[in-house]
Protein backbone atom coordinates (compact mmCIF):
# COMPACT_ATOMS: atom_id res chain seq x y z
CA UNK A 1 0.00 0.00 0.00
CA UNK A 2 1.38 3.42 -0.96
CA UNK A 3 0.68 6.54 0.92
CA UNK A 4 0.66 9.71 -1.33
CA UNK A 5 0.70 12.71 0.38
CA UNK A 6 -1.56 15.45 -1.06
CA UNK A 7 0.13 18.30 -3.50
CA UNK A 8 0.32 21.63 -1.45
CA UNK A 9 -1.64 23.42 -4.32
CA UNK A 10 -4.46 21.11 -3.44
CA UNK A 11 -3.98 21.51 0.19
CA UNK A 12 -4.17 24.95 -0.41
CA UNK A 13 -7.39 24.72 -2.68
CA UNK A 14 -8.67 22.50 0.41
CA UNK A 15 -8.64 25.47 2.80
CA UNK A 16 -9.36 28.19 0.40
CA UNK A 17 -12.20 29.85 2.16
CA UNK A 18 -10.32 29.70 5.49
CA UNK A 19 -7.40 31.29 3.73
CA UNK A 20 -9.81 34.01 2.27
CA UNK A 21 -11.35 34.35 5.63
CA UNK A 22 -8.24 34.62 7.89
CA UNK A 23 -6.71 36.79 5.63
CA UNK A 24 -9.43 39.15 5.60
CA UNK A 25 -9.88 39.26 9.42
CA UNK A 26 -6.20 39.95 10.12
CA UNK A 27 -7.02 43.23 7.80
CA UNK A 28 -9.92 43.90 9.74
CA UNK A 29 -8.41 43.30 13.15
CA UNK A 30 -4.67 45.40 12.05
CA UNK A 31 -6.60 48.12 10.98
CA UNK A 32 -9.11 48.23 14.11
CA UNK A 33 -5.86 47.85 16.67
CA UNK A 34 -4.53 50.52 14.74
CA UNK A 35 -7.02 53.13 14.76
CA UNK A 36 -7.49 52.19 18.69
CA UNK A 37 -4.00 52.88 19.01
CA UNK A 38 -3.65 56.18 17.35
CA UNK A 39 -7.04 57.38 19.11
CA UNK A 40 -5.49 56.54 22.48
CA UNK A 41 -2.14 58.24 21.91
CA UNK A 42 -2.56 60.83 19.41
CA UNK A 43 -6.09 61.50 19.56
CA UNK A 44 -7.19 60.69 16.28
CA UNK A 45 -7.67 58.10 13.67
CA UNK A 46 -7.51 57.11 9.96
CA UNK A 47 -10.38 58.31 8.35
CA UNK A 48 -10.64 54.70 6.06
CA UNK A 49 -10.19 52.17 8.98
CA UNK A 50 -13.80 52.06 9.29
CA UNK A 51 -14.03 50.81 5.40
CA UNK A 52 -11.30 48.63 5.52
CA UNK A 53 -12.66 47.24 8.97
CA UNK A 54 -16.36 46.77 7.33
CA UNK A 55 -14.79 45.10 4.19
CA UNK A 56 -12.65 42.59 6.11
CA UNK A 57 -15.49 41.51 8.45
CA UNK A 58 -17.87 41.20 5.39
CA UNK A 59 -15.48 38.89 3.38
CA UNK A 60 -13.92 36.80 6.36
CA UNK A 61 -17.80 35.65 7.70
CA UNK A 62 -19.09 35.09 3.99
CA UNK A 63 -15.76 33.06 3.25
CA UNK A 64 -15.63 31.35 6.71
CA UNK A 65 -19.33 30.77 6.32
CA UNK A 66 -18.57 29.26 2.98
CA UNK A 67 -16.21 26.48 4.71
CA UNK A 68 -18.41 25.61 7.57
CA UNK A 69 -21.21 24.63 5.54
CA UNK A 70 -18.84 22.61 3.24
CA UNK A 71 -17.43 20.64 6.00
CA UNK A 72 -20.81 20.50 7.42
CA UNK A 73 -19.64 22.16 10.70
CA UNK A 74 -22.56 25.03 11.27
CA UNK A 75 -24.95 24.84 14.05
CA UNK A 76 -27.56 22.17 13.89
CA UNK A 77 -30.55 20.81 16.13
CA UNK A 78 -30.76 17.14 14.97
CA UNK A 79 -32.17 15.27 17.93
CA UNK A 80 -35.79 14.38 16.06
CA UNK A 81 -33.15 13.64 13.68
CA UNK A 82 -31.21 10.65 15.41
CA UNK A 83 -34.85 9.67 16.58
CA UNK A 84 -36.08 8.46 13.09
CA UNK A 85 -34.82 5.19 11.17
CA UNK A 86 -32.04 5.18 9.10
CA UNK A 87 -33.92 4.97 5.78
CA UNK A 88 -36.06 7.84 7.34
CA UNK A 89 -32.98 10.09 8.08
CA UNK A 90 -31.48 9.59 4.24
CA UNK A 91 -34.97 10.72 2.83
CA UNK A 92 -35.34 13.29 4.93
CA UNK A 93 -31.78 14.64 4.31
CA UNK A 94 -31.96 14.31 0.34
CA UNK A 95 -35.16 16.19 0.74
CA UNK A 96 -33.26 19.16 3.28
CA UNK A 97 -30.15 18.96 0.89
CA UNK A 98 -32.66 19.83 -2.04
CA UNK A 99 -34.25 22.43 -0.56
CA UNK A 100 -30.42 23.97 0.18
CA UNK A 101 -29.82 23.55 -3.18
CA UNK A 102 -32.70 25.84 -4.17
CA UNK A 103 -32.12 28.30 -1.17
CA UNK A 104 -28.53 28.96 -2.06
CA UNK A 105 -29.25 29.48 -5.76
CA UNK A 106 -32.08 32.00 -4.61
CA UNK A 107 -29.99 33.85 -2.09
CA UNK A 108 -26.66 33.70 -5.02
CA UNK A 109 -29.18 35.05 -7.10
CA UNK A 110 -30.70 37.79 -4.49
CA UNK A 111 -27.09 38.26 -4.08
CA UNK A 112 -26.16 39.50 -7.54
CA UNK A 113 -28.20 41.42 -7.71
CA UNK A 114 -27.40 43.37 -4.61
CA UNK A 115 -23.54 42.91 -6.12
CA UNK A 116 -24.70 44.42 -10.10
CA UNK A 117 -26.13 47.67 -8.58
CA UNK A 118 -22.89 48.20 -6.23
CA UNK A 119 -20.50 49.95 -9.10
CA UNK A 120 -22.77 52.84 -9.19
CA UNK A 121 -22.21 53.35 -5.24
CA UNK A 122 -18.76 54.21 -3.95
CA UNK A 123 -17.49 54.09 -0.06
CA UNK A 124 -17.37 57.59 1.07
CA UNK A 125 -13.53 57.61 1.52
CA UNK A 126 -11.83 55.14 -0.33
CA UNK A 127 -14.39 55.54 -3.11
CA UNK A 128 -14.39 51.27 -3.35
CA UNK A 129 -17.17 50.08 -5.33
CA UNK A 130 -19.41 48.04 -3.41
CA UNK A 131 -19.95 45.87 -6.04
CA UNK A 132 -16.45 44.51 -4.75
CA UNK A 133 -17.84 44.01 -0.94
CA UNK A 134 -21.03 42.37 -1.90
CA UNK A 135 -19.33 39.94 -4.13
CA UNK A 136 -18.66 38.40 -0.82
CA UNK A 137 -21.99 36.83 -0.38
CA UNK A 138 -22.28 36.07 -3.82
CA UNK A 139 -19.27 33.78 -3.92
CA UNK A 140 -20.18 32.43 -0.72
CA UNK A 141 -23.82 31.37 -1.73
CA UNK A 142 -22.77 30.18 -5.04
CA UNK A 143 -19.88 27.88 -3.26
CA UNK A 144 -22.82 26.44 -0.81
CA UNK A 145 -24.96 25.76 -3.57
CA UNK A 146 -22.44 23.61 -5.30
CA UNK A 147 -21.48 22.02 -1.79
CA UNK A 148 -25.74 21.03 -1.52
CA UNK A 149 -25.18 19.70 -4.70
CA UNK A 150 -22.23 17.27 -3.24
CA UNK A 151 -23.79 16.54 0.25
CA UNK A 152 -27.01 15.42 -2.02
CA UNK A 153 -24.59 13.15 -4.00
CA UNK A 154 -23.01 11.88 -0.92
CA UNK A 155 -26.19 11.45 1.04
CA UNK A 156 -27.87 9.94 -2.18
CA UNK A 157 -25.28 7.27 -2.37
CA UNK A 158 -25.65 6.71 1.62
CA UNK A 159 -21.66 7.44 2.13
CA UNK A 160 -22.32 9.73 5.14
CA UNK A 161 -25.05 7.05 6.88
CA UNK A 162 -22.94 4.12 6.81
CA UNK A 163 -20.35 5.95 8.78
CA UNK A 164 -22.99 6.95 11.20
CA UNK A 165 -24.35 3.73 11.04
CA UNK A 166 -20.62 1.98 12.14
CA UNK A 167 -19.98 4.73 14.82
CA UNK A 168 -23.45 3.97 16.14
CA UNK A 169 -22.32 -0.09 16.00
CA UNK A 170 -18.58 0.66 17.98
CA UNK A 171 -20.38 2.96 20.75
CA UNK A 172 -22.85 0.45 21.85
CA UNK A 173 -20.10 -2.45 21.67
CA UNK A 174 -18.11 0.00 23.88
CA UNK A 175 -21.34 0.77 26.74
CA UNK A 176 -21.44 -2.04 28.81
CA UNK A 177 -23.37 -0.88 31.72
Amino acid sequence: MTYSRPSRARTLAHYAELHVAGLFFLIMLAVVVANVFLRYFFRGGLLFTEELAYIGFTWSVFAAVAWLYRSRMLISVDIFFAVLPQRLQRGLSILVNLALIGANLWFCWLSWILAAGGFVRKTPVLEVPYFWINLAPVLSFGLMAIYSVAHFIQDAKGENFRASAQEQAELSEGSSL
